[in-house]
C-alpha cells in the first residue's frame, strides 16, 4: 500500500466546504467550532482517491499489525503525515508484542518509534515498563524517546514503584533525576529522597526544580535547605516562585522578598503590564 497524503485530502475537502458554507457562519470561530463535525464527515464518506473506500475506514481490512507498522515507517521516510485511521486501526488490532518491537528498533525512525510509544501509552501497556526503565538509566536513546518512555512511566501508575527504585540505586545521576520524575509522586524512601536534598542543595541551575520535587516527596525535613535559599542572595525571581510553592506545600512559610532588580522578574512584570495586570516586585 503506498502512503496517500489525507491531510491534503482533507484540507482539499475543507477550503470546498469553507466556500460552500461560509454565509452559514458569524464568524471564523463559529466555523472553526464546527470543525470536528467536519473532519468526520471527512472519515465517514467514500472518497474517489481511496477507490470508493471512507478515510476513517481505509485500513480496516489489514488484520496484521506488523503490516501496518511498516507502513507508518514508509510514511515516514516518504515525510508523508502518518493518518489517525491507521494509528487506530492498529490500537484496534491490540497487538501490544508488535508495536513494543517497534518501540525498541533502534533502526527505525525516531518518529515512528515515538508513534509506538504513544500508541502503547493509549492502550495503557504495562508491556514495556522494564525495558523504558532501562533507557532511563542507561541514558542511550534519543532524548525524546527518554521523555516519551517516562510519560508513560508516570501513567503506569504504582506498579512502576519497586522496579524503579532498584533501578534508581544503580543509575548515574542523569538517571536517578530522570527516575526521581516518577519515584516523586510516591514519597517514602529515604534514598529518594536524600537524592533530591542533596541535588537541591549541589545543583544551583536546577533548583526550581528540585524543589518541586521535594514538595512531592511531602518531607518537611526539607524545609531548612528551601528556607535557607529562598532567604539567600543569589536566589532568582524564577527559583524563588518554586521554593515558595515548595516551602508552603510542606507547611511553612516563605520569607518576603523583593524582586524588582531581577531582569526576569522585570520581563515577567513588563508582560503582565502588557495584559493589564499589575503588581509589586515584593513577593509575599
Amino acid at each position: 500500500m503506498k502512503p496517500i497524503d489525507f491531510d491534503a485530502q482533507f484540507t482539499e475537502m475543507l477550503n470546498s466546504w469553507m466556500e460552500e458554507n461560509r454565509a452559514n457562519y458569524r464568524n471564523a470561530d463559529e466555523m472553526e467550532a464546527a470543525m470536528p463535525e467536519v473532519y468526520q464527515q471527512f472519515l465517514e464518506t467514500p472518497a474517489p482517491w481511496l477507490d470508493g473506500k471512507a478515510p476513517g475506514h481505509a485500513f480496516d481490512d489489514v488484520e496484521n499489525t506488523g503490516e501496518l507498522l511498516g507502513l507508518v515507517k514508509r510514511y515516514i521516510e516518504e515525510d508523508v503525515p502518518v493518518p489517525d485511521p491507521l494509528l487506530d486501526r492498529i490500537a484496534e488490532l491490540g497487538d501490544e508484542e508488535a508495536v513494543f518491537a517497534l518501540a525498541k528498533d533502534e533502526a527505525a525512525p525516531c518518529e515512528a518509534r515515538m508513534l509506538a510509544i504513544e500508541l502503547l501509552r493509549q492502550q495503557e501497556s504495562t508491556l514495556p515498563m522494564v525495558e523504558y526503565i532501562r533507557w532511563q538509566v542507561e541514558r542511550k536513546q534519543e532524548e525524546d524517546l527518554l521523555d516519551n518512555a517516562l510519560e508513560s512511566l508516570r501513567d503506569m501508575g504504582q506498579n512502576v514503584v519497586g522496579p524503579a527504585k532498584i533501578a534508581f540505586r544503580a543509575a548515574d545521576e542523569a538517571g536517578k533525576e530522570a527516575l526521581l520524575d516518577v519515584l516523586c509522586d510516591y514519597p517514602g524512601d529515604n534514598e529518594v529522597f536524600a537524592f533530591a536534598l542533596n541535588q537541591f542543595k549541589t545543583t544551583k541551575d536546577k533548583r526550581g526544580l528540585y524543589a518541586g520535587y521535594l514538595a512531592k516527596l511531602d518531607d518537611d525535613h526539607a524545609l531548612e535547605a528551601l528556607l535557607d535559599v529562598a532567604e539567600s542572595d543569589d536566589v532568582s525571581y524564577i527559583d524563588f516562585i518554586e521554593i515558595r510553592s515548595a516551602i508552603e506545600r510542606l507547611g511553612s512559610e516563605a520569607p518576603i522578598r523583593d524582586f524588582s532588580g531581577d531582569p526576569t522578574y522585570k520581563a515577567v512584570h513588563r508582560l503582565q503590564k502588557d495584559h493589564g495586570l499589575f503588581g509589586g516586585g515584593i513577593l509575599h
